[in-house]
């Protein structure tokens, strides 16, 4: 499955990304993940989130496992030359708001998306930061992350409310895009974090997903003890795989869209 571009798809100023092949992410990244699953006592355990904001590395910066508790833990790093922490901003904010802004990340993967009406508001709001406009909204998203196609719901927060530690993040990371996500008009059963801290050159992005996990007003909630099994390992193997896709895909891309987009303002009533 793949979109298939209308014609105001193909008026966008965008839609040249579409069709421009993929950036593969390095081969020795599947490599490491065709060895099968990490440790689990390496696995950063929610409560530890904080742990991102600390200097170095973890023990798994990529991998997937299950849990003892029947949950799973996903983990990705991504170097992403050129890319400042305002273009990730930008970025969720922006591709949210367009099917074909969504599809560009990855043509393969990803076929639709739309903010959910009752975000729109906030999400388009001219007083507040582009980074404020993505906390407390929706992302009603159509994609396969390696499991078949789904619709999901994607409800942002900020670093505040996923329970982030302010005075050490502001040392320790430069942006973080957290959310909890689930099947649409379901029971949410992930939440993940994509903390960015500066390098030379760019940004680094490490991504952790945890499934059967949510954060609810800055604290974790186990959640989905009624999935199957072989459901959450799926989706946790099919996460870790499809994470350095569309993430090598969108360092490749996001300076070149950011500058040529960015000053384009996005306004309510066209939304309506």
């Amino acid at each position: 499955m793949r979109r298939v571009l209308t014609e105001s798809d193909k008026a966008q100023p965008y839609a040249k990304w579409f069709d421009r092949p993929i950036t593969l992410a390095p081969q020795e990244i599947f490599e490491l993940l065709d060895k099968g699953p990490v440790s689990p006592s390496d696995a950063l355990l929610l409560e530890n989130r904080n742990d991102l904001l600390k200097p170095g590395y973890l023990p798994v910066e990529r991998g997937w496992c299950m849990m003892p508790d029947g949950s799973a833990f996903v983990s990705g790093l991504t170097r992403m030359p050129g890319v400042t922490a305002e273009m990730l901003e930008w970025w969720f904010y922006w591709h949210g708001l367009r099917g074909l802004r969504y599809a560009i990340w990855d043509s393969d993967d990803h076929y639709d998306i739309h903010v959910a009406p009752e975000s729109l508001e906030r999400r388009l709001n001219p007083d507040l930061s582009i980074k404020e406009r993505g906390w407390d909204t929706t992302d009603v998203v159509t994609e396969d992350v390696g499991t078949g196609c789904m619709v999901l719901d994607i409800s942002f927060v900020s670093p505040m409310t996923f329970g982030y530690d302010m005075a050490a993040f502001e040392k320790g990371a430069c942006t973080a895009i957290s959310a909890n996500l689930g099947p649409h008009g379901g029971d949410p059963l992930v939440c993940f974090s994509h903390v960015a801290r500066n390098i030379p050159g760019g940004v680094e992005l490490r991504s952790r997903f945890w499934i059967g996990w949510n954060m609810v007003d800055g604290k974790p909630v186990r959640v989905g003890q009624g999935v199957p099994t072989e459901v959450i390992q799926g989706l946790a193997k099919g996460l870790a795989y499809h994470c350095p896709k569309e993430y090598h895909n969108l360092a490749a891309i996001l300076p070149g869209v950011y500058a040529a987009n960015a000053h384009i303002v996005d306004k309510l009533e066209d939304y309506r």
